[in-house]
Parts: C-alpha cells; structure tokens; sequence
C-alpha cells in the first residue's frame, strides 16, 4: 500500500519575531511479505522530500535556514521467524526502541517526546530482534550510531532495547502501559565531524481514563567519558484530552532537563502546549507553542510557535 502525504508548515521564533516555512512532500509504503498460509515479513517505507525557507530553527540534519533534504526516516524490512510474530528480525533505517516514542505513532506531527536530544539518535542504521508476547513487548537491537545518513568516519556505534506492555503503536493516542529502555552509544554528530559517548535508562508509562490521557518518562544517564563525563537526568510529563468523535485533541507537557559536571549543575524546564484537528479523512491541522519556562541566567528566552496543516492520501 503506497500512501502519499504532503504538509506545510509555519514556524515562529517569537523571541527574534523571524519566521519561516517548512514543505514536506512523504512517500509511505507499508506491505506484507508472505504466502496464501502465512505472513513472512512486513516492509515499511517512508521517505522525506523536505524543503525548509528561512527557518528560525532548522533541525540539524539540515545545512541551514533555507535548505532541500531527501530524508530516509522509517525503510525497514522485518522478518517473521515465527508465525505467531513472537520472534522477528528487522533490519535497515529504524526507529530507537526507546520510551513514549515507541509507543505513539507522531512521524510528522508536532507532538513529540525525544526531550530534546537525549540518546542523540532518533533513528538510526541497524538490527533488532523483536516480537509480542502475552503480557509484553520487547526489541533489542544494534545500530550504526550515525543517524540519518550512514556514515564510517569515527566509527560510531548504538546498542538500544526496550520491554514493556504489549501496546498499539499504530494511533495517535495509546493505551495504558509501562516501558523500560535502554542506550548506549558512541553518537556521530549531524554534522560528522565527531562522536559523543551516550549513555541512558529510561522508565515511561502512561494511563488512560476515558478521554484523558497522563503519560510520563524518567531518563537517567550521561554524556562523554573520563574528565568530561556529564551526568543528566530528564523527564516528561503529559496531560492529553481527546474529544468524543477523536476529531480534536489537545496536550500540555512538560519537559524537565539537568546536567551535572564537577559539582555544579545545570537545569532548565520548557512547556509545550498544542492541538490537533481532523477537520475530515485525511485532513489534520495542528498548532504548538513551545516555551522554555525557566532556564539560565543570562541565556536568552526561548519561544516558538509551530502551525501546520497535513494532507494524507
């Protein structure tokens, strides 16, 4: 099944006041693999023809403001060893199974849950083993530990897994679960130029009653090695409303982050507040206002507004 998809996007500093625009153009191919008796694999595609125009904040898989990038986000093959899909082998470019992420569909949405860049990866080049069981899910797996783009220089690495409830990972929203992960890596940088050493465990949860949704993660660990060794914990927490039809749905998070080196630390908080509207099949409009609520003395104050409109066919 081939899904096109095509979305537009308006983002606001509203600390400099500047303002630009990102285009994504999205190539989705979800297929099974098999024989009139059973499914042997799935293959999943999803490729990124992305333009941005004078971006306040491009993301760093970008040269700059004004770039166009064809990115391979999700390209998979997963193999069913077992007919019951308790044992399977994926491979190619996939996403960290590591915390809320792995639970909620949100590739291309505004709602996120990385916390900014925590494992440094949010995709990567590599292997797991996964399946579903009764009572849990799991995945393990290693990576290249260059990203996006698959690169040799450093000799960059990741080892990742994460267990927990058996969950539908298909829909915007989720069900009630538990979750723990854990990384470790050396991480080229998007710029690959060097690798940092990365290390975390995370515990994340979430809880439904009816419309409303609280979701949370706890991720501890450091960064770097030796001397520069930097420890840092992070944590997010969601409240989420969903209307009755699930025509409209609306979030408040809040993403704490601290790092300690030499006996001093570091710490800073950002609020997150959006929604999202299915105005019709196919359609979604979304708005989010991120806003770093208490940071540093003397670091400037950080606020942006995102607006976007989705159209899948």
């Amino acid at each position: 099944m081939l899904t096109p998809e095509a979305s537009v996007r308006h983002v606001r500093d509203e600390t400099s006041g500047r303002h630009g625009e990102r285009y994504n153009l999205v190539l989705d191919v979800y297929a099974k693999l098999g024989t009139p008796r059973r499914d042997l694999a799935t293959v999943v595609a999803q490729v990124y023809l992305s333009r941005l125009e004078r971006h306040p904040a491009p993301p760093a898989v970008f040269d700059g403001p004004t770039d166009t990038e064809v990115l391979p986000t999700i390209n998979t093959v997963n193999l069913h060893l077992t007919e019951d899909r308790r044992l399977n082998l994926k491979v190619g470019h996939l996403e960290l199974p590591y915390g809320l992420e792995t639970t909620i569909t949100n590739a291309g949405e505004l709602r996120s849950f990385t916390m900014g860049a925590n494992t440094g990866l949010g995709v990567d080049w590599g292997a797991t083993l996964n399946g579903t069981l009764e009572r849990f899910q799991y995945e393990v797996g290693v990576g290249r530990g260059s990203g996006m783009f698959y690169a040799d220089n450093f000799d960059p690495y990741s080892l990742f897994g994460r267990i927990g409830s058996p969950v539908d990972s298909e829909t915007y929203g989720g069900t009630t679960g538990w979750g723990f992960s854990v990384f470790r890596g050396k991480v080229l940088n998007p710029a690959r130029t060097a690798v940092l050493q990365r290390e975390r465990v995370a515990l994340d949860g979430q809880v439904y009653f009816g419309p409303l949704g609280l979701l949370g993660e706890l991720s501890s660990g450091a960064n770097g090695q030796g001397a520069r060794r930097v420890r840092v914990l992070n944590g997010l927490a969601e409240v989420n409303l969903t209307s009755r039809r699930e025509t409209v749905s609306g979030y408040v998070q809040l993403v704490g982050e601290r790092t300690t080196a030499g006996g001093r630390g570091v710490r800073g908080w950002t609020q997150v507040m959006g929604v999202r509207w299915t105005p019709a099949p196919g359609w979604t409009v979304s708005a989010a206002r991120d806003e770093r609520i208490w940071r540093q003395p003397g670091t400037r104050p950080q606020v942006f507004l995102n607006l976007q409109v989705r159209r899948r066919l």
